[in-house]
């Protein structure tokens, strides 16, 4: 249960991770008052130099994804999903009490901490001055974390999790790349976006992945189409051949029911169509492929 949930996690667009994560950090600010009663106050500095450090460990938090392979193909991918989600209400509840702290010695009260959470007007919070400079009660900071040394801490905090998050983006570009050269690792992509999004969406999804290329001097692949449970492979023939000969559709057959990135999607019922054409759009002929014809 806990691994497909991971896998529909995963499985979203990155707008929606996104939303997802923000969500999370704002569930784990919203209960922070249930359990943290301090009435301490926090000057810019400090506030600023806390954020920086929330923002570099949420960062840092993202590395465990680089396991993301290993841990679909061993079935344990929803201890990843589990570390991004208490990291992330661990963030949002550590950003809560600080957002209170930093309302307290802004404004006198702890309500304006909402800024915090908000783009934009977060800097009001950020930025206003403290309401009383000799209050006494200024939660207990080190120096790194004090007037301008605290301000320098921020910034390189910040910017130390912005290099991160660049270079975690780079390397999973990379991973990507090799995993596309990787039967094994197109296999386990395929069978998660199977459990998470179903054959259907899947095969949509494999066909729009798929460009349009030269197969060999006379054949060129025109389009693929997702078409219900069908994967349909549309060529273009420039010589004009009465019919496909019998080596080549065996050889097609034989090829497709091996293939790594193709066989989960045989398996899970899937019947994949090759479709030769002359320029002419005429047919030529179509070699299908299904899991009877596999002996799977």
């Amino acid at each position: 249960m806990l691994e497909d949930l991971a896998i529909q996690y995963v499985s979203q667009s990155e707008d929606s991770l996104r939303m997802i994560s923000y969500g999370i950090t704002i569930a784990g600010a919203v209960v922070a008052p249930f359990f943290h009663k301090s009435t301490a106050e926090l000057q810019r500095a400090p506030y600023f130099a806390f954020s920086g450090l929330l923002f570099f460990i949420a960062a840092t938090s993202q590395l465990v994804w680089f396991g993301s392979i290993s841990a679909m193909t061993g079935g344990f991918l929803w201890v990843l999903m589990l570390v991004d989600v208490i990291v992330g209400l661990g963030v949002g509840y550590a950003f809560g009490i600080i957002a209170k702290a930093r309302s307290r010695d802004a404004y006198g009260h702890a309500r304006m901490a909402i800024l915090a959470f908000i783009p934009i007007a977060n800097f009001w919070l950020l930025l206003t001055p403290s309401k009383n400079d000799m209050s006494l009660n200024r939660a207990p900071t080190i120096p790194l974390l004090k007037g301008g040394l605290g301000v320098l801490t921020g910034f390189v905090l910040l910017f130390a999790g912005v290099a991160l998050g660049a270079f975690i983006q780079v390397e999973t570009n990379r991973m990507v790349a090799v995993a596309e050269n990787d039967p094994a690792m197109q296999r386990a992509g395929i069978d998660m976006m199977l459990r998470g999004k179903g054959l259907e969406e899947t095969l949509r999804q494999i066909a729009a992945e798929v460009p349009s290329k030269r197969v060999d001097e006379t054949t060129t692949l025109h389009r693929v189409l997702g078409d219900g449970t069908t994967l349909r492979f549309v060529y273009e023939v420039s010589t004009n051949p009465d019919a496909l000969p019998v080596s080549m559709r065996m050889g097609l057959v034989q090829h497709n029911c091996t293939y790594e990135a193709l066989r989960p999607v045989i398996e899970a019922g899937a019947k994949v169509e090759h479709v030769y054409q002359r320029s002419d759009g005429s047919e030529i002929g179509v070699v299908t492929i299904t899991r009877d014809k596999c002996g799977y």
